[in-house]
């Protein structure tokens, strides 16, 4: 620092020893120009890399030492490995043990020829039932293989009978606990034709009334037949007074 003051002391000196008694371009004929260029910035000069014992490195660093790679073990593949089995256990098989054939040998009963309380019989009979409020309606197809492939259309003849027998028409104390049977025919066309009576009650009502039943659906029929050019039909009329 004294260095720095003592020189910036001399050239101030020098300066003002050289322009004494005079100001400066005051006495020139001409006057001069100072020309300066701005810059942003002034650029260092590099800095050098220096290690920790200040030695200066070389521009080529010298290659890192190779170090050989361990060895690793390669697992072995499971189609390698024996796996273990676990020994079968036996099967344990029962002793048959022979049943004692009995002393005496027991008759085999005969086998039923007829259908027990509440069974079913084996043969399908092409009939239907209705029951009504002052009795039942119940009818049988003659042609038991017509009945039997057309059940549905049995039970269209049945229920528009029984729709159409009035019981109020009979006469309750001569008719009541008596059956009425009345035989037609049905064409195919469903119109029911050639009514006569198969079985009579003895109650001039109630089979009166069971001939109305039929003649009020004469007309309208019951439909065209599934098969065939004609069925017969038995249809039996039962008061029950309730």
């Amino acid at each position: 620092m004294l260095l720095h003051a003592a020189v910036f002391a001399a050239i101030f000196g020098l300066a003002y020893l050289s322009h004494r008694g005079k100001s400066w371009g005051e006495h020139d004929v001409t006057a001069g120009a100072i020309q300066a260029t701005m810059v942003s910035s002034i650029p260092l000069p590099p800095r050098q890399r220096t290690l920790d014992d200040g030695v200066l490195t070389s521009e080529k660093p010298s290659p890192a030492p190779i170090t050989a790679k361990e060895k690793t073990e390669v697992a072995p593949s499971p189609k390698d490995l024996a796996i273990p089995t676990k020994a079968a256990k036996p099967v344990k098989t029962a002793d048959k043990v022979t049943p004692t054939p009995p002393k005496h040998v027991q008759p085999v009963p005969p086998q039923p020829t007829k259908a027990a309380t509440g069974e079913t019989a084996g043969i399908r009979i092409a009939q239907a039932t209705m029951q009504l409020k002052n009795g039942t309606a119940s009818m049988s197809v003659d042609d038991k293989t017509f009945g039997e492939r057309f059940a549905y259309y049995v039970n269209v003849v049945n229920r528009k009978v029984a729709q159409n027998w009035f019981t109020q028409e009979a006469d309750p104390r001569a008719s009541e606990g008596k059956r009425v049977t009345l035989i037609f025919d049905i064409n195919r066309d469903g119109i029911p034709s050639n009514i006569r009576y198969g079985a009579r009650s003895g109650s001039a009502s109630l089979d009166t009334s069971a001939l109305r039943a039929l003649q009020r659906v004469q007309d309208e029929g019951f439909g065209p037949l599934p098969q065939g050019d004609h069925i017969t039909v038995e249809y039996s009329f039962d008061y029950r007074k309730q």
